[in-house]
């Protein structure tokens, strides 16, 4: 009777037990599954996992749908933790094959072990890697104490992964394979990219032998390709690389503020959802892949791996993923490939031997704008660098003297030089301090209290008017007006037309310095005797960005209305059915100085464009322009020495009759600012065969869209 209990409690805790198992087997799957699946109707489905897929990311183009930026289809080789076998041996054959195979067709597969093997054999940990070696003897790698050796830790990856068989070259390159997986969480959720973009080779191999490459797969995968070598709009465009850990946070903080909306729809939450970043995606830089990357990201899918009860494994797509939008830029690539070029060919004819031998790197930039708009349409800066090699190319161009990664049209600022004397014009034509006919006597120099000033070379230029100062650049003139305006009126002009100050485009951009009292205060200096004439004519502590003096000179164009510059015209659908975002010109201020104040500065300007510095470079154009140059002196720091160069300046716009566009250039280390109108007659001779093709194009009646 005894005996019959035990049996029957014992067969009931039995039964009981497979019952618990089932059940808990059962929910897990439930769990798990998506509910639109047919495989997970069939009873024989025990679990499910879901897998992220990255949607392909958006492109972008010019103002005219040219592309500045495509994506092409690559392979990438991926480990999927739920198929790759459970043995550890095979696991490492699987890998060390993979290795093998990826060496002997030249591709790079993920190599990031915080330890250098040494040719001698012997292990040390690599430099500035302190949180990789942190985590690589911690309780989720190799759990080992704190000051173990790199020997110690290669001497764990051995005994734990058991590659006793291996050489020690081939169990350095194993660990390096397993400590990714692990810095990248491999596991059910989270598969492993092994290599990215391996040629057709290596991805045909792995299809063609699948039975020995479990868990392992050619993945066909979105990669960025640019217009020609890689140098087209560079700066502006920007590269993709894979997520920071501030920039993941980042990016999650703001997803949950967004999910705590409580009106958002289960439609609008599962979008955003979609949009979510794993620890192993893309990200934008910087230029418009950072500044767009909400746009630009692709949706999210998710494949979802099914295992039955004889541990076979399918799988399949619960949500397909999506690409990003397309960004329809304001460049003209036609323009920005003519700027880029021109600026090139005139920068090496106006460097100085003089500023090579002092160790002076040729550079410079130039920038284009719509002047009713706002719209940029070209924005070059030299030297320059490949997006393709970026990242192979990195540690040189780090090093390059030329600072080639630098964009010198938004991040570099310049003392204006003579540029700065159309807003002194504009000023004391609007307080009254001076009408067009009134004149000054320039004698070559200026006494100011115990300070003497000197005209450009000493010129004598006699009695002098606003126009004819302007066209000639007399600082004399422009002293003059500086004390009678003083500095308070001379900054007030100057913040109107923007300059010191951000111009608020799509890209990170300096804000520079408006010289002045207050920005001596924020230093601890006072603003002496003397520097307000200096600050009327561009040096002091003036300091202004390529975009700021094209703005100034498009509102100068314009009639006195400041815009905001930008980039970006349009975000559009993938397939462009749908316009996401549309740009509609945003005015930064409305200058209200007179037409007849701008008209006067303007008639100044055309003066230096036909009978001035710039008659040469100007003069075979079929339409007039007007224009302002300007020549700025520094002192630079160059290997260990202290060397004087000289910056060359353009600010133009045109037709002079119709204003439309604007451009702003400079020529570090060149002469004078004469020496940049070229640059700026190339864009001019373009943009007016351009405009008379679209004329000629457009039927009667129509509007150009």
């Amino acid at each position: 009777m005894y005996t019959g209990n035990r049996r029957i409690t014992f067969l009931s805790g039995c039964v009981g037990f497979v019952y618990f198992v089932f059940a808990v087997v059962l929910v897990f799957s439930i769990l798990r599954k998506p509910e639109t699946s047919e495989t997970e109707k069939d009873n024989s489905i025990v679990a499910s996992y879901e897998v992220a897929v990255e949607g392909a990311r958006g492109e972008i183009v010019d103002r005219y749908g040219q592309p500045l930026v495509q994506n092409r289809q690559g392979s990438d080789i991926v480990v999927y933790y739920v198929t790759f076998p459970d043995d550890r041996k095979q696991c490492n054959a699987i890998l060390l094959q993979l290795i093998q195979l990826a060496e002997k067709n030249g591709d790079e597969w993920r190599n990031e072990l915080p330890i250098v093997m040494e040719p001698n054999g012997t292990y040390s940990f690599a430099e500035d890697r302190v949180s990789d070696i942190y985590f690589l003897k911690s309780e989720n790698m190799l759990m080992l104490n704190t000051y173990a050796t790199a020997k110690n830790c290669m001497d764990a990856f051995v005994l734990d992964y058991k590659m006793e068989e291996y050489t020690p070259e081939q169990q350095y390159k194993l660990a390096s394979v397993y400590y990714g997986m692990a810095r990248y969480d491999f596991g059910y959720f989270t598969p492993y990219v092994f290599a990215e973009d391996v040629s057709d080779r290596t991805a045909a191999y792995i299809m063609e032998n699948n039975a020995f490459f479990e868990g392992v797969e050619a993945v066909v995968s979105a990669y960025r390709e640019y217009d020609g070598d890689g140098t087209v709009a560079a700066h502006l465009l920007g590269v993709v690389g894979g997520i920071s850990a501030e920039e993941y946070d980042y990016e999650k903080a703001q997803l949950a503020l967004k999910l705590e909306d409580e009106t958002l729809s289960e439609e609008q939450i599962a979008a955003l959802q979609a949009k979510a970043y794993g620890y192993d995606d893309d990200y934008g830089k910087f230029g418009l892949e950072a500044a767009m990357e909400k746009y630009l990201r692709g949706a999210t899918g998710t494949r979802v791996f099914y295992v039955d009860s004889d541990g076979e494994v399918t799988s399949d797509y619960s949500l397909l993923p999506s690409s990003g939008n397309t960004v329809q830029t304001t460049i003209d690539k036609e323009m920005q490939i003519l700027a880029e070029q021109s600026l090139q060919e005139r920068i090496r004819e106006a460097t100085q031997e003089s500023a090579l031998e002092k160790g002076l790197s040729p550079a410079g930039a130039v920038v284009v704008t719509d002047v009713h708009t706002g719209a940029i349409l070209a924005a070059a800066s030299y030297p320059t660098f490949s997006l393709d090699s970026y990242y192979d190319d990195y540690d040189k161009l780090l090093q390059d003297n030329g600072k080639p990664l630098w964009n010198r049209t938004l991040q570099s600022t310049y003392s204006p030089g003579s540029t700065m004397k159309c807003a002194i014009a504009a000023a004391a034509l609007e307080e009254g301090i001076i009408d067009v006919t009134d004149t000054v006597y320039c004698e070559g120099v200026y006494q100011y209290l115990d300070i003497r000033f000197a005209c450009y070379h000493e010129t004598a230029h006699g009695l002098i008017n606003v126009e004819q100062a302007l066209q000639h650049s007399c600082n004399i003139f422009f002293y003059q007006m500086a004390e009678k305006l003083g500095i308070e009126k001379i900054q007030e002009y100057a913040r109107l037309f923007g300059l010191g100050s951000l111009t608020g485009v799509e890209i990170n951009e300096n804000a520079g310095i408006l010289a002045g009292p207050d920005y001596r205060d924020s230093i601890g200096m006072d603003w002496q005797q003397g520097e307000t004439l200096l600050a009327a004519i561009g040096q002091s502590d003036n300091s202004f960005s390529l975009m700021q003096l094209v703005n100034y000179c498009a509102t100068i164009a314009n009639g006195g209305t400041r815009y905001k510059p930008y980039f970006v015209e349009k975000v559009l659908s993938s397939d462009y059915s749908e316009v996401i975002f549309d740009h509609e010109p945003v005015i930064a201020a409305q200058t209200r100085i007179s037409q007849k104040t701008l008209d006067i500065v303007r008639n100044g300007m055309l003066l230096v464009a036909t009978d001035g510095g710039c008659k040469q470079s100007f003069k075979d154009l079929e339409k007039q322009v007007a224009a302002k140059t300007g020549t700025a002196e520094k002192t630079l720091l160059v290997n260990g020495n202290y060397v004087d160069g000289t910056d060359g300046f353009l600010i133009t716009f045109g037709p002079y009759e119709d204003p439309q566009i604007a451009i702003a250039v400079v020529v570090e280390n060149a002469g004078t600012g004469i020496q940049t109108a070229q640059v700026a007659a190339d864009i001019y001779e373009y943009y007016f065969e351009k405009q008379k093709e679209i004329t000629e194009r457009q039927p009667e009646n129509q509007l150009i869209s």
